[in-house]
């Protein structure tokens, strides 16, 4: 979830209503390599926007080049500042339209494989706050991507630049974040203004995580898997918040608050998505983050991960603000903005990347698109700016049919989804032969041809979602 100066205020206001459930609400998953059913990682997130449901977002392609020599990035939403490098590789992202409140970047590949997805956001207790309170003007949401992703050419090297950062500069907010490439996965939490641990995530588990810690005891001394900050034990216990499980700080207890309701039934319900046999209930103390599977995790589970709605549950989904012991948070909730899954195949070549399959607005009612991370260009529908309706804009389109198709019939829903559901079938049978080609092509050649499918992708998954809209108006 985004933070920005509108959504202080609009916290305010939700708190004096008494709908602190609506304060946070994206929500992450990761699967490593060995439970995939193609041996690729994959990692996605739903980007929700709480103080405007209806917020514009882009996908575009920000070119490599040269900096000015002793150029400074600056946050317009905080302040924050930060010296960049020379170099700027190229990489694509999904930022915001109103750059003044924050570029938002949120996720992307660039030119050497490296992935990021950022952020859920997520808090920490009010003691650890107190020690070490998080930096006004330090590296927030707004401008992760945009300072790490051009300047990595590995995933271990973005975490790095990411702990550098946060040493130097401290962090303005709480967040989770996954950073990718080839050989590594890593998963990130800051807890607080200086403290952070990374950890090379498990071949063998996956994970669904909502706005809170999650982590529990590691080996925080593993140096080849866990990265971390210097003070991370230390502020704790300072803090009077330190939790210790058979001999080893348990990193949520010590740093997270009290594992909150809209989290609880998210987490529930994704984790059982992937895994039906899971051995959890409703009112566990916390869910184990590491979770395992006895069968391999498709891209299709993923996506309904991010699309779920409570229906594994007894619950019902808690849209509209709707009350009641029966209702509770979903995953796939009417604050989605955009939605991704990133996948990392082990036979694509380090230059292509991998695929980041792509939703404008909720991907309830709405198309995951697959798109190359090698690409030079998008589709126009997915470049208009501004804060209102325009016909040949992909996110309005999107957002109008998704809010329409949430108020048919039930009948109506499941056939529009059937016909979703058909459309990514075929893409990921395409792609998986696509793969094969662009696999043994020159990077030139490779870069061309991604390009040409982002561009065919983009105006096929525009007008998938504009033929829908034309038949609600009808």
């Amino acid at each position: 979830m985004k933070f920005k100066k509108t959504m202080f205020l609009l916290t305010l206001f939700i708190l004096m209503l008494e709908f602190s459930t609506y304060i946070l609400a994206c929500t992450g998953v990761i699967v490593g390599k060995g439970l995939t059913s193609d041996g690729s990682y994959i990692f996605g997130r739903n980007e929700d926007f709480l103080a405007e449901p209806e917020h514009n977002k882009n996908f575009v392609v920000r070119e490599g080049g040269k900096n000015k020599p002793g150029e400074i990035f600056k946050d317009e939403s905080n302040g924050f500042t930060y010296p960049l490098p020379e170099t700027r590789y190229k990489y694509f992202s999904v930022p915001d339209v109103t750059p003044e409140e924050g570029i938002f970047d949120e996720a992307g590949f660039n030119e050497f494989g490296v992935a990021i997805d950022t952020t859920v956001s997520a808090d920490s207790n009010d003691k650890i706050k107190k020690i070490d309170p998080y930096v006004k003007d330090g590296l927030a949401e707004s401008a992760m991507p945009t300072v790490i992703l051009p300047y990595v050419k590995t995933a271990r090297e973005g975490v790095l630049r990411l702990a550098e950062i946060i040493k130097t500069k401290g962090a303005a907010e709480g967040n989770i974040l996954v950073i990718a490439d080839k050989k590594e996965m890593w998963y990130i939490e800051i807890y607080s203004g200086h403290q952070f641990v990374a950890i090379k995530y498990p071949d063998d588990k996956f994970s669904v995580f909502p706005n809170t810690f999650f982590l529990g005891t590691i080996d925080l001394n593993d140096k080849n898997n866990v990265i971390k900050s210097d003070g991370i034990e230390k502020v704790a216990k300072e803090a009077g918040s330190y939790v210790a499980e058979n001999g080893k700080m348990h990193l949520a207890k010590s740093y997270a608050p009290e594992f909150a309701e809209r989290d609880r039934s998210r987490s529930y319900s994704g984790i059982l998505q992937l895994n039906p046999k899971a051995k959890i209930s409703y009112n566990d103390e916390r869910f184990e983050f590491f979770q395992s599977s006895d069968k391999k995790i498709t891209l299709q589970d993923v996506m309904a991960v991010l699309r779920n709605r409570l229906e594994n549950t007894n619950f019902k989904p808690q849209m509209d603000r709707k009350k009641g012991d029966d209702y509770k948070y979903p995953i796939n909730n009417e604050n989605v903005i955009e939605s991704h899954i990133f996948q990392i195949k082990k036979d694509l070549p380090a230059n292509v990347g991998g695929i980041m399959w792509l939703t404008m607005a909720s991907s309830k009612y709405s198309p995951y698109i697959p798109f190359y991370g090698n690409i030079t260009a998008t589709y126009d529908a997915y470049h208009v700016e501004g804060g209102q309706y325009d016909p040949n804009s992909y996110y309005w389109v999107s957002e109008t049919v998704n809010t329409a198709m949430n108020k048919v019939s039930a009948k109506e829903q499941a056939d529009f989804f059937n016909k979703i559901r058909s459309y990514e079938d075929k893409k990921i049978a395409e792609q998986n032969q696509l793969d094969k080609k662009i696999a043994k092509m020159s990077p030139k050649q490779a870069e061309k041809f991604a390009t040409e499918l982002a561009l065919k992708n983009g105006q096929e998954g525009f007008t998938f979602v504009k033929n829908q809209e034309n038949i609600l108006k009808k």
